[in-house]
């Protein structure tokens, strides 16, 4: 068996792996970085991403406790890492620019990863944000005499004296052994894993639409629960409520998105009833959804008002995609409308008798301010709808997994006593800690990467 040695061994070439990489071999260590895939970018999800550098819906360069407080309101963040997330956003951002990856404010504390670029349709994306971010981590790393080797997959840890030691890998269908001082697990979630999908999000969530890397099959998390560590929120996801023409077409993930139709329209299930409160927002609302008998069932239902107002839709238009309307209609989505909604639901085929009592009795509660009074809640900021109706067929599109490997806040992997793993870390969407929750708990899929890659990189350099 072949032998490589490195100081610092980082599995997983993603935007949290590069980050990772590239704070380490700062700090003068000889770091290997390797992928599974053969992408000389790698193969994560931030080469789909939209570039937004979020922190909990605000500017990474908010106040720290401020930022603080918003994950922690949730109830499932670990403290030491909640803190030193916020603590490291701001930094962050300064640190992206400093090594030259591009950056741009649209808007004061509306930051993004360049956004200048070519459009696919099918997926639909920018090609070229997230590649161009990757290519300039990539490139600092070599610079720094980094390695980059692709095509080897993280098959165990070898733990010696209670002590990570590196991992087995498998190249070529021939394992290969990776020595290090420090292993940090950068291999994604476990979006991709149906098993894995339907163990811990939902029996019938694999029904869902992946809507992110098809690399991300959970091998860190395997990697690392198989030597004892500790996972934790691993029922949540990060996704969106998209057309369920996305299952069979690629026109329609993973944009446009359908957050507006959400906010101020209903779901509803096969019989027409709802059965979520859609005020939590789109991202809770797709894990509801997930967790459903059929996740393909439901229906959005809004108005013409909503409809047309999705012209200019600002998910769509900051991001140069196309919006909803009319892109659902010319390209055949499941889509119907009708001036009544008994008309309406014989045109989706649901029980046109429960879908307007649903309708009647939502709009009534609206107009009287009594919709948390309803049978099942509605919080948010409803409104009564009216003719034209619409109904979507909509499917929940995971794009990654919210729970993984516990860490604390120097990125090091817990034991199931909370103690660190000895010379183990992790970062990006191996990792749980920092999402999650009643109302979906995102804090930023792109800040988590940057921010456990260096906490993780960092770290693990020192040691």
């Amino acid at each position: 068996m072949d032998t490589i040695n490195s100081d610092i061994l980082i599995v997983g070439a993603g935007l949290a792996g590069f980050t990772a990489a590239v704070r380490a071999a700062e700090q003068g260590a000889k770091v290997l970085l390797i992928d599974k895939s053969s992408g000389e970018l790698g193969d994560g999800n931030v080469l789909m991403a939209s570039g937004s550098l979020r922190a909990g819906g605000k500017s990474p360069k908010t106040d720290a406790k401020e930022l603080y407080d918003f994950v922690m309101s949730e109830g499932v963040g670990s403290l030491d890492l909640v803190d030193s997330w916020s603590q490291t956003a701001g930094p962050a951002i300064d640190w992206l620019e400093k090594i030259g990856v591009a950056l741009e404010e649209t808007a004061p504390g509306r930051i993004w990863l360049k956004q200048e670029s070519e459009i696919s349709y099918g997926p639909v994306y920018k090609k070229d944000v997230g590649p161009r971010a990757i290519a300039s981590l990539k490139r600092r790393f070599l610079e720094l005499g980094g390695s980059y080797l692709n095509g080897i997959a993280g098959v165990r840890l070898m733990v010696e004296n209670n002590r990570v030691a590196g991992l087995i890998g498998k190249r070529g269908g021939e394992e290969i052994e990776l020595r290090a001082q420090s292993t940090i697990l950068t291999t994604g979630g476990f979006a991709a894993n149906k098993e894995l999908v339907k163990k811990y999000i939902g029996p019938n969530a694999d029904r869902c639409k992946l809507r992110g890397s098809k690399q991300d099959t959970g091998d860190g998390l395997r990697m690392a629960m198989e030597i004892g560590a500790k996972a934790v929120n691993l029922k949540y996801f990060y996704g969106h409520l998209i057309a369920r023409k996305a299952l069979t077409d690629d026109r329609f993930w993973p944009y446009p998105r359908l957050d507006s139709f959400v906010d101020e329209g209903v779901l509803v299930d096969g019989d027409g009833k709802r059965f979520v409160d859609e005020g939590r927002g789109d991202v809770a609302v797709a894990n509801e959804l997930s967790r459903a008998e059929d996740p393909t069932g439901a229906t959005l239902i809004f108005d013409g008002a909503s409809w047309e107002a999705s012209k200019s839709s600002p998910s769509s238009t900051s991001l140069a995609i196309p919006a909803p309307n009319p892109w659902m209609i010319d390209n055949g989505a499941e889509i119907f409308s009708d001036d009544s909604v008994e008309g309406l639901a014989k045109k989706l085929g649901v029980n046109a008798a429960n879908l307007d009592k649903t309708i009647a009795a939502y709009s009534q509660a609206v107009s009287s301010d009594k919709a948390k009074s309803l049978p099942v809640t509605r919080t948010g900021k409803p409104k009564v709808l009216r003719a034209p109706f619409y109904g979507l067929r909509v499917v929940s599109g995971i794009t990654f997994t919210m729970g993984g490997i516990a860490i604390n806040g120097q990125g090091q992997a817990l034991d199931q006593s909370d103690k660190p793993i000895a010379n183990l870390y992790a970062a990006g969407d191996a990792i749980g800690g920092l999402m999650g929750g009643h109302r979906g708990g995102y804090t930023g899929g792109l800040m988590q990467a940057i921010v456990t890659g260096i906490l993780a990189g960092d770290n693990a350099s020192r040691r």
